[in-house]
């Protein structure tokens, strides 16, 4: 009669593979830490990295920020302009109309020409190879 308190006494087959099972254990441990550790790498790499490029191009996309808010200023200036101008000679009304319909028309010519510009089909851009310091920490399996 067996009881539940009995020990399960392990067979040849178990202690043979035991120091296997645990060597395979420690191994795929080591690789999942070197594999964790490399890509925390990389991403620290990448933060700094974008960090950097942020910081120093921070001025120009200020600059160009104004930039573009004062081109549409001037741009509405000059649309205004043109209907003081054109209500000289038509009502106000229809010199605002007349000016609104050149400018969207205007806008569609620049919008069907940079369509016409675009590359056909999706471009092949090339990836750079990769010169990282954590590179040698990818292969976890090399002691």
């Amino acid at each position: 009669m067996t009881t539940t308190t009995e020990r399960h006494r392990p067979s040849i087959i178990d202690r043979l593979t035991d120091p296997l099972t645990e060597r395979a254990r420690d191994r795929i441990e080591r690789a999942e830490d070197k594999v964790r550790a490399a890509v925390q790498h990389e991403l620290d790499a990448v933060g700094r990295s974008v960090r950097t490029r942020a910081v120093r191009i921070r001025p120009s996309a200020i600059a160009f920020g104004a930039a573009a808010l004062l081109t549409v200023i001037g741009i509405a200036l000059f649309a205004f302009g043109a209907v003081a101008g054109l209500a000289l000679v038509m009502p106000t009304w229809l010199a605002a109309l007349v000016v609104g319909v050149a400018l969207i028309l205007a806008a569609a010519g620049a919008a069907a020409w940079g369509r016409a510009k675009l590359p056909s089909g999706n471009p092949v851009i090339p990836v750079p190879s990769s010169t990282h310091p954590a590179e040698e920490l990818v292969h976890p399996w090399a002691d």
